[in-house]
């Protein structure tokens, strides 16, 4: 579904045997995020690898966009 972006990747090496988010775009950088706005994750192995496929969040809810 997602490939891991560079961003992914370098957030991976911080965070080894960890999970890194793929969080809903319209969300800040300094927010709390609900549990909804997360897409999904990869799995980080000890070496802050990602590794395996994109796990999707089956309660992610997308924001409508206001205009």
């Amino acid at each position: 579904m997602f490939e891991p972006t560079p961003e992914a990747i370098a957030q991976a090496k911080l965070n080894p045997g960890g999970w890194v988010l793929v969080v809903d775009s319209y969300t800040g950088p300094d927010d709390k995020v609900p549990p909804e706005r997360i897409r999904g994750a990869w799995k980080v192995d000890v070496n802050g690898i990602i590794t395996g496929e994109f796990v999707p969040n089956p309660n992610y809810r997308p924001i409508e966009k206001c205009n």
